[in-house]
This record gives structure tokens, sequence and C-alpha cells, in this order.
């Protein structure tokens, strides 16, 4: 449970142990363990990455996944580099992640991956057809700012939070901004009824930097966690694979979810179990972070 600061600069095998939003880690926990000395090369998180589904894990374009090393992208570089000096062009087009090594940031989103494959790609889809409107082909970047749609995109990537919830009245305390009466209130429900899965990749490197105030982008993929649970006695990765197709099958609709306003700002200190915080009631009474 994150109480304090943590530092970022060096590599701690541990870092799962703080539980929260970073309890999606414990089924990799022996994995992770056994690297107690460097963060695991982009090699071994490639290899990880092939052997953890029965099928591939794709781009949006369908091109097998792969993490490979950054290069910086200045005048000269893009010339030769061309449609790969897109980030998200290179991943649509080769499958390829560009990513910088020993960075916690560009680690947790190599897990965004391996969380949640499908909704990564649908993601990443929607970014390629963005782009195939927007540029000039071959898919040179026009002198504009991102659109509504690609800022939506971003912000869900970095930021996402997805709340699995088949219970109308809270999803409601959501979006309306009511945290004493969903946080405080309807504690219990939330533990019993409501699952809060981290997508977004900065939100672990955040919360790993001690960032007291984090609000993350909700969406809401309306499913019951006793019906997922009940399926074939189902484990944890099985129930995040499943919410992962249900997450996907939201985001590829584009009619929807279209820009920000299809996003709900949610702090997540205030999840039960995410922070020593929320265990106090005058917590929430805070009007600077619960706003």
């Amino acid at each position: 449970m994150l109480n304090s600061p943590c530092k970022q600069s060096s590599w701690n095998h541990l870092f799962f142990e703080q539980g929260g939003l970073f309890d999606l880690f414990q089924p990799w926990s022996q994995w992770i363990l056994q690297h107690d000395e460097a963060f695991p090369s982009l090699e071994e998180l490639t290899a990880l990455l092939l052997s953890l589904s029965e099928r591939p894990i794709l781009s949006g374009g369908g091109f097998q996944l792969k993490f490979v090393r950054q290069q910086r992208a200045g005048r000269g570089t893009r010339r030769d580099l061309g449609w790969r000096a897109d980030y998200q062009m290179r991943i649509f087009l080769s499958g390829e992640v560009p990513t910088r090594p020993a960075n916690w940031h560009d680690f947790f989103n190599a897990w965004s991956w391996i969380f949640f494959p499908r909704s990564k790609a649908a993601l990443n889809l929607r970014h390629f057809m963005c782009a195939d409107e927007l540029y000039e082909f071959p898919w040179r970047r026009a002198a504009m700012n991102r659109n509504a749609e690609q800022d939506f995109l971003t912000l869900f990537d970095e930021g996402g939070l997805v709340v699995v919830c088949d219970d109308d009245d809270l999803w409601k305390l959501i979006q309306e901004r009511r945290w004493v009466e969903l946080f405080l209130e309807n504690r219990q429900r939330l533990l019993e009824e409501v699952a809060f899965l981290p997508l977004g990749h900065a939100l672990f490197d955040c919360a790993l930097a001690g960032n007291p105030k984090i609000h993350a982008s909700v969406i809401r993929v309306k499913a019951s966690l006793h019906g997922l649970k009940k399926r074939q006695a189902l484990s944890k990765s099985e129930e995040l694979t499943m919410v992962d197709e249900l997450l996907a099958h939201e985001l590829n609709r584009r009619s929807v979810y279209k820009d920000t306003n299809s996003l709900y700002a949610l702090p997540i200190w205030g999840i039960p179990g995410w922070s020593r915080d929320s265990e106090r009631p005058e917590f929430f009474f805070d009007k600077n972070y619960f706003r």
C-alpha cells in the first residue's frame, strides 16, 4: 500500500509489494523477483510477452509485438526513419514498440501491453486511423496539433483506469464526482462489487514517485465481478483477459469515445486499499484532491 515517495531513478525489484494499483503484477511476481539487480532487458520483456498468451499479442495493424530500443528522433534521424519516426505509426505497421531501456515509464508501458494487449492494440489502431486521416501520404506529419480524438487516446493510454462495475448507482457517483458517498459511504460495496484496473502506464510511474494528487481517466466496463469469477473458476489472469476483451470492444466504438469528454476523472487514492489515507474518513473531505 503506497504511503510515501519512492525513488524512481534506480531499479527496485520489490516495487509491486506496495500493493494497491500494483496488485496487477502479483501473478508475475516470481519473474520480476528474478531480476533483482537491474531492469529486465527489452529482449527479456519481449520473450515474456511471447510466452504469456496462447494467441499472439499484436499491434493494431496485426504485427507481432516486440520492444525495441528507442532512437532519438532528430531532424536527420526522422528523415532516415520515415514513418518509423512516428511512435504509434511504427507500432501499427511493424509491431515494434520504441522503448527506453532501464526507464520506469517505458517499463510500465511494456506491462500495459502485457496486461491489456487487445485494448492497447485498439488504441494503436485508432491512432493510426487518425494519422491516416490527418497526415499527408506517405504519412508525413502535418503542421498541426493533435485533434480531439488523439487527445482522448493519449490521455487514456497514459492515465487510463478501467472501472469494472455492474452497479449503475455506483457508476453515477463517479460521473457526478460524489466522492464522499462513493469512497466513504459505499466503501464496502466498492470492495465487493467494483474492480479498478490501471491501464495507463503513467499511473504506475507517478505512483512510484509518490505523487499524492493523481487523478485517473476512467472508462467503465459494465460487467459483474461475481459473474466473471463464477465462469469456469477463472484465475485472476483469465479474468483480466476477459476485461481486456470487453474494454477493447468499448474502445472500438469510435463514435462514442471520441474526445476527452468521454472520460471521467477519478482521484485514485480514494480507492479502498490503494493508500493508507483511504482508511481515514477525514481524508475524503479534502476539497483540493476530491474536487
